[in-house]
């Protein structure tokens, strides 16, 4: 094994942690700025699973003896800032549930689409636990959101700060 592409993989899996960390704490946000009950109930069930896929990123980490720490995932920060700024702007005409569904959805693009690199790369590393733990993640991400397959990448995603 590479030790190139493990190291890139494993930084790989302290950015899907701490993106997690991020999700758990802005998923209450877009729950609280909610209308319906059904989308407070989903975004509810939203923060279940991302804190799931935390526990089973610190499992992975710990298996291979590495801390799931040490990534600030300053795409992921950027989508939340961004997102925060959407609603403030949008709430002097009260943000509708659309607005936080299309939130949402991009937010949880953003994870599909690391959590696909990270499988790659654990299939790169012939990691085959790993592989089949992200799988389990990643199809959890594609069954609760397929919609986000077929919405656009955000620029503000393509920019390094």
């Amino acid at each position: 094994m590479s030790a190139a592409l493990s190291t890139l993989y494993f930084g790989k899996l302290r950015m899907l942690y701490c993106s997690e960390l991020q999700l758990i704490s802005f998923l209450p946000e877009l729950a609280a700025n909610a209308r319906k009950k059904t989308l407070r109930a989903a975004f509810q069930q939203e923060l279940q699973l991302s804190r799931h896929r935390r526990d089973v990123l610190e499992f992975i980490a710990a298996s291979h003896g590495i801390c799931s720490a040490g990534d600030d995932c300053s795409s992921m920060r950027r989508l939340i800032a961004e997102s925060r700024k959407a609603l403030r702007e949008a709430s002097w005409n009260f943000p509708g549930d659309e607005d936080l569904r299309s939130i949402s959805g991009g937010l949880h693009r953003h994870q599909i689409l690391n959590y696909g690199v990270g499988r790659s790369l654990a299939n790169r590393v012939r990691m085959s636990d790993d592989v089949e733990k992200l799988d389990g993640l990643l199809d959890i991400l594609l069954d609760g959101h397929p919609e986000t397959c077929a919405m656009p990448v955000s620029a503000s995603m393509l920019v390094r700060a």
